[in-house]
């Protein structure tokens, strides 16, 4: 983060130079209450993921608002989080190999975390490195219900968890079971596909119990269908969390109900030259694009036609008039694909900068 962005706390979001990624804090704020409170009123626990944020400030303020801990994709991602004094930490994904497997350990020197894992090889290296190490990693037995990406079918979960209950360096919290698949379905398919998917891992619950194991967490869901997942009765884990920052892809493609936008992207006009159009200063190395374009909040009449890898190409009904160096405000279309091009990220509240955010974790793929 620059000195020149640290030292913006305290004023008006206009000082911040363009492209400038921004969260609305009353928005943040509201989308956290909504999340933590459904989960709440369903008796589960709440443990966003953080691939979307990427910030530890903002990891924070989710468990002030009341998560248990968070989740991430990748131990650099962990690894920064703990940095930052996050101390309970799940990384819903295998993680394989010397080099990752002794950063893994490493971790739990110093934070409760815990991993998935679907295969008997990798639970064996991991408790090998953990017991040199003198450390315990807890392991949730990752359970395939339909997206087809990782885990194991219901009926291979004892073997597993009873080699994990086996193992020294290890130990068991339970099952979980991300059902990916799910989230951009349609409404009307999005509901019986997310009951399958409870249904699978059910029955690996049953079967861990049936082989004498009880488990104590069931971890799953997304934002795409988080508020169907929570009330399925088989988790006891929510792991959703992009929805705190709420995108066009979850709002607009994912149906998600009961949200606000929060995350926004101020860009500025540079160029009116060509008749109709107006050229911004960020193009997809600011906004990402693999999912859509990003929408136009501030000027009614003003839309995003595309992208180029560094100019916004604006298309504007006739009688709209834009200047160069006016400011745009956009909502990106997928947070995930946004917030990693940004180093910071303003916390912002009715148009004054509270505090800026490190996006630390930006760029950590292994």
């Amino acid at each position: 983060m620059s000195p020149d962005s640290a030292s913006l706390a305290g004023q008006p979001l206009t000082e911040a130079d363009t492209p400038a990624l921004w969260v609305d804090l009353d928005a943040l704020d509201h989308n956290i209450a909504t999340m933590a409170g459904h989960c709440a009123a369903q008796g589960i626990d709440w443990r966003p993921h953080v691939k979307a944020s990427k910030a530890p400030e903002l990891a924070k303020r989710l468990i002030a608002g009341g998560a248990v801990g968070i989740t991430c994709a990748k131990v650099g991602e962990a690894e920064v989080m703990a940095a930052a004094g996050v101390t309970d930490i799940l990384i819903a994904n295998e993680i394989v190999g010397p080099r990752k497997v002794a950063r893994l350990v490493d971790l739990a020197r110093h934070t409760t975390i815990c991993v998935a894992v679907d295969d008997e090889r990798n639970i064996r290296e991991i408790s090998t490195a953990a017991q040199a190490a003198g450390v315990q990693v807890e392991m949730l037995v990752d359970i395939n219900v339909g997206a087809n990406r990782c885990g194991v079918p219901p009926e291979q979960a004892p073997a597993l968890a009873r080699l994990v209950l086996d193992l020294p360096g290890v130990s068991l919290r339970g099952l979980m079971g991300y059902e990916g698949h799910v989230m951009g379905m349609q409404p009307e398919d999005k509901e019986a596909e997310s009951g399958r998917a409870a249904d699978i891992l059910g029955r690996a619950r049953e079967a861990l119990r049936a082989a004498g194991i009880e488990p104590r967490v069931l971890s799953g869901g997304g934002t795409g269908n988080y508020w169907i997942a929570a009330s399925l009765g088989a988790l006891t884990e929510l792991q959703a969390g992009g929805g705190v920052l709420m995108d066009l892809s979850y709002m607009d493609a994912m149906k998600v109900p009961g949200h606000r936008h929060a995350l926004f992207l101020d860009v500025q006009v540079i160029s009116t030259a060509v008749p109709g159009r107006a050229m911004a200063d960020a193009g997809w190395k600011s906004t990402g694009m693999h999912t859509g374009l990003p929408a136009v909040t501030s000027h009614p009449g003003v839309r995003v036609a595309r992208l180029n890898a560094e100019h916004t190409i604006l298309e504007r009904d006739a009688g709209v008039a834009l200047q160069p160096g006016e400011r745009i405000t956009l909502v990106p279309h997928y947070s995930d694909s946004t917030v990693l091009l940004h180093r910071h990220m303003y916390a912002v509240r009715a148009g004054r900068i509270e505090e800026v955010w490190p996006i630390s974790a930006a760029g950590m793929l292994q």
